[in-house]
């Protein structure tokens, strides 16, 4: 049996992976992004007591999660959020 300090650690490693004896629950997101019939959605769930600059440190950790991820450096993330920032290539149609 799995400690509910052992599935955090999972989660918040990037480890958790759910399955039908242990489903993984998302609660209370703060943002969601998904790929759907060929767009990224995301939608933000601001939570209370919360605001943009809050949301701006996610951003941060997201940027660092997503350079684990891929085995770059952050710098490597940051010079595409940079472009991006400079020149957006979509649009966005469904404000959250």
């Amino acid at each position: 049996m799995t400690s509910k300090s052992d599935r955090m650690g999972k989660l918040l490693s990037g480890s958790a992976v759910g399955s039908p004896d242990n489903p993984f629950v998302l609660k209370d997101p703060l943002v969601v992004i998904f790929q759907q019939d060929g767009n990224v959605v995301c939608n933000i769930h601001p939570a209370p007591g919360l605001d943009h600059k809050h949301y701006g440190l996610v951003i941060c950790d997201l940027v660092r999660h997503v350079a684990r991820a891929f085995k770059v450096g952050e710098d490597d993330v940051w010079k595409w959020v940079d472009k991006e920032r400079r020149r957006p290539t979509t649009d966005i149609t469904q404000p959250s």
